[in-house]
């Protein structure tokens, strides 16, 4: 009876190991976009939130075009209809982890209000969300993470 259970226990581990192997699953690597236009639905400089609420900044947004040009408006109301600013500029994607701006921002009124010239880190980007890095902006040492929504 013994030596029948190790036969019938060889028997399966054969039949098992014997099985036609299938192909490895491929896996294609999904990439997104950050051409379109993103609402910013947070911006936390230094761990303090500077979007909406109190903030003088209530709306905004970002239109990376395909051609590389950025424009960005920011909203003292929540309708996007009174900009309290809004910048023109470019942007390149360096690799896939990656987003440089650069834009010069203006008052309402047309007059400069600044340059800047940053590189991005992307911590989130998928189909609608998008979430950046920026180290050391808009001073030394400061850490400015920002979120979108599509």
């Amino acid at each position: 009876m013994k030596k029948l259970n190790y036969f019938i226990l060889l028997v399966s581990f054969l039949t098992l190991s014997c099985s036609k192997d299938s192909p490895p699953e491929t896996v294609t690597p999904v990439s997104y976009s950050v051409v379109g236009l993103w609402k910013t639905t947070s911006a936390v400089l230094n761990g303090v939130e500077r979007f909406g609420g109190t903030n003088p900044v209530k709306s905004e947004l970002y239109n990376f075009n395909a051609n590389g040009v950025l424009n960005t408006q920011s909203y003292s109301d929540n309708n996007y209809t009174t900009v309290i600013g809004y910048s023109t500029g470019g942007y390149t994607l360096p690799n896939a982890s990656t987003i440089n701006m650069w834009a010069n921002a203006y008052n309402p009124n047309g007059s400069l209000l600044s340059q800047y010239n940053l590189s991005c880190q992307v911590q989130l980007i998928n189909a609608t969300n998008l979430e950046i890095k920026i180290l050391n902006y808009p001073a030394a040492n400061d850490v400015y993470v920002k979120k979108f929504i599509r």
